[in-house]
Formats: C-alpha cells, sequence, structure tokens
C-alpha cells in the first residue's frame, strides 16, 4: 500500500514538472518569436515608433538591450547581438525541452545542447563575414581592384579590412592588397566552417553517449 501511494505522489509530482517545464518552454518560444518580429521592425523606418512598435519595445528591449551593451559583438556597423541573444534562448529552450521529454536532468544532453548553440551563433556570425567578404572580393574584381566611394561599400570596408587584414596576415607578409587579403580571408573561413561543423558534430555526438 504504501509503495502504491509512494509510486502514486511521485508520478504526480513528476507529471507537475512536465507541466511547468512544458510551459516555461512555451513561454520562451513565444519570446523568442516575438524578439524575432522585433528584429525585424528594426529594419522597417519607423515602425518602433507605431503603437504596436512601443508595446514590441516594452516586451523586448529590456532582454535584448542586455546584449547590445556587450561592446565585442558591434564590428563596425554591424550588431550582432540579435543573433546572440536569439541563440541563447533557443539553447534554454532547448534544455527545457529536453528535461521535460528525459524527465532527469541529462548532462551529457545539456552539454551537446549548449555546444552545439554556441557553435550556431558563431557559424551564423562566421557565415556572413564568408558572404561579405565573398561578395566584396567579386565587386573589386569585376571593379578590376578600384574601390568604391558608395557610402553602403565604404561601411563594409571599414569592417572587412582589419578582419581580413588580420586573417591574411596570419599566413602572409606585410605588403598584400585588400584584394588579395578579401580572397585569403573568404578561403580560411570556409576551411574554418567547414572543419568546425565536422568537429563540433562529433564532440556533440560525444556528449549526448555520455551516460549522465
Amino acid at each position: 500500500m504504501r509503495a502504491d501511494n509512494a509510486m502514486f505522489f511521485f508520478r504526480r509530482y513528476f507529471f507537475m514538472i512536465q507541466t511547468v517545464l512544458s510551459i516555461l518552454a512555451a513561454m520562451l518560444s513565444v519570446y523568442t518569436l516575438l524578439c524575432f518580429v522585433y528584429i525585424l521592425m528594426s529594419w522597417l523606418p519607423g515602425a518602433k515608433f507605431t503603437r504596436f512598435g512601443h508595446i514590441m519595445t516594452a516586451i523586448c528591449e529590456p532582454y535584448m538591450g542586455l546584449f547590445k551593451k556587450l561592446g565585442f559583438l558591434r564590428i563596425g556597423n554591424i550588431d550582432f547581438s540579435p543573433i546572440v541573444s536569439l541563440g541563447i534562448l533557443s539553447l534554454a529552450s532547448a534544455i527545457l525541452g529536453g528535461i521535460q521529454h528525459t524527465g532527469r536532468i541529462f548532462v551529457g544532453g545539456i552539454l551537446g545542447t549548449i555546444i552545439s548553440s554556441i557553435w550556431g551563433i558563431a557559424s551564423s556570425i562566421g557565415f556572413i563575414f564568408t558572404l561579405l567578404t565573398f561578395v566584396r572580393w567579386i565587386v573589386l574584381l569585376i571593379n578590376k581592384g578600384r574601390t568604391s566611394y558608395d557610402s553602403g561599400w565604404n561601411q563594409v570596408d571599414m569592417m572587412l579590412n582589419k578582419i581580413s587584414y588580420k586573417i591574411a596576415g596570419t599566413f602572409t607578409k606585410n605588403g598584400i592588397s585588400y584584394q588579395t587579403s578579401l580572397l585569403i580571408s573568404w578561403i580560411t573561413l570556409l576551411v574554418f566552417l567547414g572543419v568546425g561543423h565536422i568537429l563540433i558534430t562529433i564532440l556533440v555526438n560525444l556528449c549526448y553517449r555520455m551516460p549522465f
């Protein structure tokens, strides 16, 4: 009889925990969606000054504003804090979902999820740089190395100049052109993303196979 009562209370407690985790995971998913919409609104002139924009600002800015204060997330005129903030929300939602489905705190699974999420954020930023580097190199190739006075490209160059020369400087000596540094950086970033994906996949699989 006592065993039956203990089992009943255990199942009831377990059900309550699952319910709470399910609600928290759902709330995080909804909040992540709201933050994503808020980011899209920042691309529309005047959208934040509407009544709906003020409501979204009041909801999302207290959280997203924390990451805007981190200076290393801004490179030139590009702000990567929205990617990081969304990544952390997705990470928290995945951890809660994993605990909800397994019914226990699976250290290996949590560690694998954390590593996978961090790599997802890093690879997203790396992909943006890889794409910008390639596009800028193509434009310079078409223009035969001549730089443009267009304000948009000037902002891109301000961001890519230091990064591309820094990456290229690990393989070559000083004196290379900006166009050459872009090509070396593009190849380096492609290799980094490819090799990184393979290594992270192996590491995450090892984490998920941990017995605890």
